[in-house]
């Protein structure tokens, strides 16, 4: 039996590290509003739609339901979002007025946080990090999709769709710099 691989080229392992990383900067940034970075991103998630089913903040953040009905329980109880049942029976989420007052205060925490993160690596970088984490959601999603070892992971249509648009983005205007960690070649999803 061969050595384990190493931690270092373990692609779960880095992404933890840099998200715990990343969120402990958030947090830190967030931390005089009284919001942590998840609650921060689901809050603005739910402004932005108006209003948001339960199940489909869970498929945006790429979480399960289960996580996010703790989440949203928590925020129910703080006051910031309110739950009614829609015609299809879904939980639908909105902000309640106490929910976009603390979202309109922690703004600018937030944007604080982004500049810090920017300043560190740097317009590019940053923009091709983050287009780099949707393909690895998206590659991810597809592998557990994955019907057996060998078989050819399918890839949902949110998911074709994202990738081609950050392929789109980055083939027009991102190209990392030429020392850049982040130079790697782009994936190509075959569609049916």
């Amino acid at each position: 039996m061969s050595a384990p691989a190493s931690l270092s080229l373990c692609a779960c392992a880095s992404l933890r590290r840099a998200s715990r990383a990343i969120s402990h900067l958030y947090d830190l940034v967030l931390a005089p509003t009284g919001l942590r970075i998840s609650q921060f991103l689901i809050l603005l998630e739910i402004a932005k739609a108006g209003e948001s089913a339960h199940c489909e903040l869970a498929r945006r953040f790429a979480a399960s339901e289960e996580t996010f009905s703790r989440r949203l329980a928590s925020a129910r109880k703080a006051g910031w979002v309110q739950m009614k049942i829609d015609a299809r029976r879904r939980r639908v989420y909105s902000l309640t007025e106490a929910g976009r007052s603390l979202l309109l205060l922690a703004m600018p925490y937030w944007e604080r946080a982004q500049e810090r993160l920017l300043r560190q690596l740097g317009e590019r970088d940053l923009n091709f990090l983050t287009d780099l984490v949707e393909r690895v959601t998206c590659a991810a999603i597809a592998a557990e999709k994955a019907q057996s070892r060998n078989s050819r992971p399918e890839v949902g249509p949110e998911c074709l769709s994202w990738t081609l648009d950050l392929q789109q983005r980055r083939d027009s205007t991102l190209e990392p710099a030429a020392n850049s960690p982040f130079s790697l070649p782009p994936i190509h999803l075959a569609s049916k």
